[in-house]
């Protein structure tokens, strides 16, 4: 077979196969472009600089000899910061230890003191997986088809990379690590331990990785020499050890009053109980609520809208770094459909009701360049109504009202930026517990460190899994209905 040699300037030179796309050659090599519709053209994230001029590298099929540069957009960096748990400090073994959330977009690593347990520094990244597609179906679609080895060693890669970046930045040996705490959702979980996700395609969709192990951290970060790695449990085949770690962090387990708890990424994972009995269930909320899959999403960076708000019967922005907008991300999104409400602009069932009509139909403006289009409201109505329907059968599956619930947890890099009364406006979450709602940061993160400090506590982990039962919303007969009825925002009828 035919090869061409592609060169990428500031990173190297590789040599593919005649007739492949750029995308897959630069997966192939190593190299992760954000491309949430897994290399169908759709989402337009995959850009690279060829000849000088923008292209999207899945739609490239290689020729001849290439040389690309990758835009910034494509080298930036994510961090998600994580308050120190309070848990006494009681490690496996003496040595700095390590904490890693590996989510379906992000991955964020935490460094421990070796004396104390706290937290020294947070390095995060994009997932270089979301060059295989954004949600974890795509993901287990690809492994399944052959790519399992290449989604395994790009999380193994992106983990070395920052677990390099921790140590070097305290001026430490990789070997002096001595335990290393890995969470994430079953999906993330297998890909990065190399275990084919084939249960999480099929009924039952029964979990691999259901008892906590201790193995040894080489085996999957080969600088770790001296390190164990600490695996979760995961609640089920839906609800992973990322949620199992946030229950941990909030220790909801051991509360009086019933909690909520969301985790909203591309998949929604909630918790809603106390120490008496819990209930968990997880929805496909796409990757919409992140900006993914929108006409003009990104990531929430500079040139993102993050917030919109209603005045004067007119929508107004504001853009991280002050700067022209360039797209909007999940915040802005949530807070442009919920002014757009307001000034009835999209009524209750997400119709657009602005006259400007472009080749994409009816749009709503918010500058000159971003605009939201009949799509991205459906997207969002999708989202929003697997994640409020969720929320309805857990509470009846307790028989519990709103009224019993004391407290709302947001986790996780959306519920840390997004307005809770613009969540409630929009129906994600029941407006009467707009009061008792506060984000709590990444909570899967400070999980993972509170159980990489504690050892005890990681080893309670598994006690609380299985005292956590698991709802699976799809086999309910009632799912469908509610979840159509929660697809409408909240509204009078008779007013539209």
């Amino acid at each position: 077979m035919k090869t061409y040699t592609v060169t990428v300037t500031d990173k190297k030179s590789f040599q593919a196969a005649e007739g492949i796309s750029l995308l897959k050659a630069l997966n192939d090599a190593g190299i992760f472009l954000d491309a949430p519709c897994g290399g169908e053209g759709k989402c337009r994230k995959c850009k690279v600089i060829l000849k000088g001029e923008e292209v999207l590298a899945c739609r490239i099929h290689i020729t001849e000899d290439l040389t690309i540069s990758l835009p910034e957009s494509a080298k930036e960096n994510v961090v998600q910061q994580a308050a120190t748990p309070d848990a006494p400090y009681a490690p496996l073994k003496e040595g700095y230890q390590l904490a890693f959330d590996i989510g379906t977009t992000t991955v964020v690593g935490y460094l421990l003191d070796k004396t104390d347990g706290r937290i020294l520094k947070t390095e995060g990244m994009l997932n270089p997986q979301a060059s295989f597609g954004a949600d974890v179906i795509s993901r287990i679609r690809e492994a399944m088809g052959g790519s399992l080895i290449q989604l395994q060693n790009s999380i193994r890669e992106a983990l070395t990379a920052i677990t390099e970046h921790l140590c070097e930045a305290f001026r430490i040996s990789p070997e002096e690590i001595s335990a290393v705490c890995v969470v994430g959702n079953p999906c993330m979980q297998q890909l990065f331990l190399g275990i084919m996700p084939d249960n999480l395609a099929t009924v039952p969709f029964a979990p691999v990785l259901t008892k906590t192990e201790i193995t040894k951290a080489a085996d999957v970060i080969p600088s770790l020499t001296n390190a164990d790695l600490l695996t979760v449990p995961d609640i089920s085949g839906y609800v992973g050890a990322d949620t199992l770690a946030c229950v941990m962090a909030v220790e909801q387990y051991k509360k009086d009053g019933v909690m909520l708890m969301l985790d909203i990424g591309t998949n929604g994972e909630m918790v809603l109980g106390n120490k008496d009995r819990m209930a968990a269930c997880s929805t496909a909320a796409g990757p919409a609520l992140e900006g993914a899959d929108i006409r003009f999403g990104m990531r929430a960076k500079d040139g993102a809208i993050d917030h919109v708000h209603a005045e004067n019967g007119e929508l107004k922005v504001h853009v991280i770094g002050e700067t022209e907008a360039e797209g909007i991300c999940g915040s802005g999104l949530i807070d442009a459909v919920a002014a757009a409400l307001e000034t009835e602009k999209i009524n209750m069932f997400g119709r657009i009701q602005e006259e400007e009509e472009t080749e994409e139909g009816r749009i709503i403006r918010l500058t000159d360049k971003v605009y939201l289009t009949q799509d991205d409201i459906r997207k969002v109505q999708l989202a929003k109504g697997a994640v409020a329907a969720g929320i309805e059968l857990m509470m009846a599956s307790l028989g519990i009202t709103t009224e019993d619930i004391k407290e709302v947890s947001l986790a996780g890099a959306f519920g840390s930026y997004i307005d809770p009364a613009s969540a409630c406006r929009i129906g994600l979450i029941p407006e009467d517990l707009l009061n008792r709602t506060a984000a709590i940061g990444n909570a899967a993160g400070s999980g993972s460190v509170k159980m990489v400090k504690n050892h005890e506590v990681f080893l309670d982990s598994e006690k609380i899994k299985n005292r956590i039962t698991f709802l699976e919303l799809a086999a309910l007969p009632e799912f469908q209905e509610t979840f159509v009825e929660h697809m409408n925002f909240p509204g009078d009828e008779d007013e539209m």
